[in-house]
Parts: C-alpha cells; structure tokens; sequence
C-alpha cells in the first residue's frame, strides 16, 4: 500500500471513529438540556444550537471529502491504436486536471460491453487494465453508443484483443 492510500485508509479511521464520538456529544449536551427542565439564561441552549450546527457543517464536509476521494475516473476521450498496440485514454477525475492515461494492449485485461436494461438501445464498455504494481483500473468508455455502433466496435475490437473482447452483457438479467 503505497503513502497516498495510507494517508486515505488513515483519514477514513479516524472520521468513522470519530462519528461515534460527536454523536455522544450531542446527546449528552441535550440530555443534560432537557434534564435542567427548562432552558438557562446563561445562553447555552444557544451555545449546544451552535454547536449542533458545527457538528452538521463538519459531516457534510467529510461527506464532500469522501466524494472527492472516492471518484471515479471519468473518460473524456479515448483511441485504441491499432499499430502502436496501445490504448490511451483522458481522464478527469473530481477535481483534478485531465491526464493522459496509455495502456498497451498487453495490459487490458478485457473489455466488457454493457446495456444497462435488455430495452435500452444504447450502452457503453467498461475497460479492465492492469496498472503499476499489479493495481487494476476500470474505466467506462463511449458511454450512450448506439447498439449497432456498439457491433461494429466490438467486432474491430474482437479481431485486435481476441478473446479479452467479451458479449453484451445486459445488467438487468
């Protein structure tokens, strides 16, 4: 495990420990609240409505954290070269510039072309490769093509990666 997925595994602890925690805190402040019987004119029922409010803040921004770390790569563009038997790939990820991904032949694993209701007429293929250090990366590429165009490609592909190039496959089923 490379320092990056430590530092994500190590952030993931410590906010999934903590919620346990802010949890009981809010609890213990509106227990005590409601056993004092009425509200202090000291103003700490404004104090817990503050606090309360941070508490909210703080776990809607760990929700945006953990939706900016775990996003999936998006495809912008794509070409399969046929004589340089290479795959490269634009990919923009959730916040971050585009970058250029290349992927020799040898690398994919298979390409999985997907409809995702056996009525819909258009789908998309889902690339699996295998990346630096064993890791594997999927990517989802010429998504909304046409069921014929999705043939035609699928053919081409068929005859440049053999049997990596797999059927349709219908998601509802």
């Amino acid at each position: 495990m490379g320092s990056a997925a430590a530092a994500i595994m190590g952030f993931c602890f410590l906010v999934l420990w903590s919620l346990p925690v802010l949890v009981l805190t809010i609890l213990l402040l509106l227990g005590a609240e409601a056993m004092l019987g009425e509200p202090r004119s000291d103003g700490s029922s404004f104090t817990t409505a503050l606090l309360i409010q941070f508490l909210l803040g703080f776990t809607v921004l760990m929700g945006l954290v953990f939706a900016w770390i775990f996003s999936v790569p998006r495809v912008l563009a794509f070409m399969f070269d046929e004589n340089q038997q290479l795959l490269t790939l634009t990919v923009s990820r959730r916040g971050r510039k585009p970058t250029e991904v290349r992927v020799p032949y040898s690398d994919i694993i298979g390409i999985y072309p997907y409809v995702f209701a056996s009525y819909d007429r258009d789908g998309h293929f889902s690339v699996l490769c295998q990346g630096p250090r064993g890791k594997q990366s999927l990517y989802r590429l010429a998504e909304g093509t046409s069921l014929e165009e999705m043939e035609f490609h699928s053919a081409w592909l068929r005859g440049a990666l053999g049997e990596r190039m797999h059927n349709l496959a219908d998601l509802d089923k």
